[in-house]
């Protein structure tokens, strides 16, 4: 049944983002249902998703209030492709280790060009604000940063599959073992090498031991709220909040709700997920 092919298409419902799960995924799936037999690759769609993103990024930089709309629709354009990617490599079942490093790189740049566009935007307006978009960038990537590993740590917990950065980090350790034995794929290496750095400062951020081990069913009763909380900080929420911003012309109150809002979200979330976690030890 075409519910349950979507169902399949996504990570875990209940991990998801509030904004993928009512907008963006819907209309992903059926992208992905209309090129799923095509040659298309999940890669590609991840090219297109970067494209998007800086074909918005050239909007904003314009600083033109009359085209903040079209860097707003190719905004969407853009997280409607990125979801498409991981649904299409899951459906598949075509995903790789490099394609989820393609895909983490191309939300990078496609991210540090947003930022950098509206910093233009404002100097072009003659009101520099570069320490309020600096600001919110790297917030916004701290946000995302601490996003993805809580998913993951809820999404391998309730599986009761092993620890998602330590398997992350086996199957990437692995990678590279073999192509440096093999002596192929020098830029590969590089590549996985610093997604692999990336992972470990992940490691480091936990508020979980990493040798606890939680019944499943009770770690998902205590954080089903959690993770819904922690998905307020992820990417999609951030992009739609700039979406609805560059619609009513007030990239400020974007810049600042992220800087200020976003960054004690960060912090209350943290204090209640180390809360949860001491909880769950005394009770296994």
């Amino acid at each position: 049944m075409l519910i349950d092919e979507y169902k399949r298409s996504l990570k875990m419902p209940e991990a998801e983002e509030v904004f993928d799960l009512l907008l963006y995924r819907p209309v992903a799936f059926l992208f992905v249902k209309a090129v799923y037999r095509s040659p298309i690759t999940p890669n590609q769609v991840t090219f297109l998703s970067m494209l998007a993103g800086l074909v918005a990024a050239w909007f904003f930089s314009t600083g033109s209030a009359a085209v903040l709309s079209w860097a707003a629709l190719f905004y969407a354009v853009a997280n409607i492709l990125d979801c498409s990617d991981g649904q299409l490599a899951r459906l598949q079942k075509s995903g790789t280790l490099m394609g989820r490093v393609v895909d983490g790189v191309a939300d990078y740049i496609s991210s540090v060009a947003i930022f950098l566009s509206l910093g233009i935007g404002f100097t072009r307006n003659a009101d520099p604000q570069w320490l309020l978009v600096i600001g919110a960038g790297l917030g916004s990537a701290v946000h995302s940063f601490f996003f993805d590993h809580y998913q993951g740590e809820f999404i391998s917990t309730v599986r009761s599959e092993k620890n998602f950065l330590e398997k992350e980090i086996e199957q990437f350790t692995q990678e590279i073992h073999r192509l440096e034995h093999e002596k192929v794929g020098t830029l590969k290496i590089i590549v996985l090498r610093i997604y692999l750095r990336y992972l470990s400062y992940q490691k480091r951020a936990n508020t979980k031991n990493e040798r606890q081990t939680f019944e499943p069913e009770s770690y998902r009763k205590e954080n089903r709220v959690m993770v819904r909380l922690w998905s307020f900080l992820g990417p999609t929420t951030n992009r739609t909040l700039l979406i609805a911003c560059a619609i009513a012309g007030r990239i400020d109150l974007y810049l600042w709700s992220v800087f200020i809002f976003g960054n004690c979200w960060l912090l209350v979330c943290y204090l209640l997920q180390r809360n949860i976690h001491r909880c769950l030890q005394s009770a296994s």
